[in-house]
């Protein structure tokens, strides 16, 4: 073999790259979820996220051991394209997770590009291990993230509308809550929303009254609850959105209560957009929306980055002053975001506002797919093969590969369902 052919079998060889993925095993994870996906057989390990992508936290790795991130920094402008090095530098933009919860993550909020580098910068110089319990930024990016569900999802995502809110803590009869909604509804919005959630987070005195409340709030959620569902049985028609809406925020109060018995920040969770997405349909979180998944699976993908905050149903670190300085306290409705094209349920083009990624779900065979820059290919269902102008590579469900920039553009065949995670052009 001459020079020339040499180099056009390693350049072959690069284009399409079969990742080995890491599996995060938090406490949150489904046992079921992922190692079913993957075609393994489920253990007694939580397995709450696989890592797909070129974070040094947790690097994807090709057949023969190299991390993703090794391969892209020896090439590039090759792996990634001009544009995307010229904007991001020498690093895939985006991480793409399968996410897999089957009990609550922690209500958590991802700091915008500003305070991510302004606060990574001072646990550097305050020589604070980057993997320290009590470390709060991780790495210096931002982290807007994307939801599309594979199964039922369920969470909460953004402050409700408080002329919501005020009526359902009315609902509960009870002290600490008919204050709290008065207090809602008395001033700005996002003032009074800032407020009560700092109180929450921030009580150090009265931490044990804080606790009997969370206690009574709960037990008179459980009587409530169980009065709208008689409400709503008898009748042969939905009940009133306004009554759905109370069965919903009580039924998740009253588990998460009974969770997180000793953690003021339940209480939190009373003042939340409740989120259920349905199959194929996704949500939207920006820096700065408090947010948390309770159930279900899906494709993420967002900035590549582990800058997580927390501010409750958590056992980790929670840095409430850093909460309340980033979070967004304006009321929003519930993130969802709509498909780019409705008329093809075969074909779904996300791309939320944000420059590092957005995300493709097609059913195969397929064409009109993104044509350069880094891509991340993952198959949901069946046995697909990526065609390129050099080569074909088979993968099947939960297998999933990097395609470099260099390989062009690309196609899908077989019968099958991809997720295809990608940077868009500037």
């Amino acid at each position: 073999m001459d020079a020339v052919d040499g180099a056009r079998t390693e350049v072959a060889q690069d284009e399409v790259i079969v990742l080995h993925n890491a599996v995060r095993a938090y406490a949150w994870g489904s046992r079921t979820h992922i190692p079913r996906f993957l075609g393994e057989s489920p253990d007694d390990a939580p397995a709450a996220e696989l890592w797909l992508g070129a974070h040094p936290a947790a690097p994807s790795r090709s057949d023969d051991g190299d991390s993703l991130l090794a391969r892209i920094e020896a090439d590039p402008v090759a792996m990634l394209g001009e544009d995307a090095h010229d904007r991001f530098g020498v690093r895939l933009p985006f991480l793409m997770k399968v996410l897999a919860a089957a009990e609550p993550l922690s209500i958590q909020v991802h700091p915008d590009g500003e305070r991510a580098r302004v606060g990574f910068a001072a646990e550097e110089r305050a020589g604070i291990p980057r993997d320290a319990p009590h470390r709060t930024f991780r790495d210096d990016s931002h982290k807007p993230e994307l939801v599309y569900a594979l199964t039922r999802f369920e969470g909460m995502a953004g402050f409700r509308d408080v002329e919501r809110t005020a009526p359902l803590l009315r609902l509960l009869d009870h002290p600490w809550a008919d204050r709290t909604a008065a207090r809602l509804l008395d001033g700005p919005a996002f003032q009074a929303l800032r407020g009560v959630v700092s109180s929450l987070l921030t009580d150090t005195g009265g931490t044990a009254a804080l606790l009997d409340e969370l206690a009574a709030c709960a037990k008179a959620a459980t009587q409530r609850l169980h009065e709208q569902e008689a409400y709503a049985q008898p009748r042969n028609h939905e009940p009133d959105p306004a009554v759905r809406e109370a069965i919903r925020v009580f039924s998740q109060f009253t588990a998460l209560a009974e969770h997180y018995p000793g953690d003021p920040g339940v209480l939190v969770t009373l003042l939340l957009n409740h989120v259920v997405l349905a199959p194929g349909e996704s949500m939207f979180v920006a820096p700065g929306v408090i947010h948390a998944y309770t159930s279900g699976l899906g494709v993420e993908i967002m900035a590549s980055s582990d800058n997580v905050l927390r501010a409750g149903l958590t056992h980790k670190h929670v840095d409430a002053a850093e909460v309340l300085r980033i979070t967004d306290f304006t009321p929003m409705p519930p993130p969802y975001w709509n498909r780019v094209d409705l008329d093809r349920p075969d074909y779904t083009r996300i791309e939320p506002p944000v420059d590092e990624f957005a995300l493709l779900v097609a059913e195969a065979p397929v064409a009109d797919l993104p044509e350069a820059g880094p891509r991340i290919l993952l198959v949901l269902d069946g046995d697909v093969v990526v065609v390129t102008a050099r080569g074909r590579h088979p993968l099947s469900r939960g297998q999933s590969a990097f395609v470099a920039h260099h390989a062009g553009p690309i196609a899908v065949e077989g019968e099958g369902r991809v997720a295809i995670g990608s940077v868009p052009t500037s």
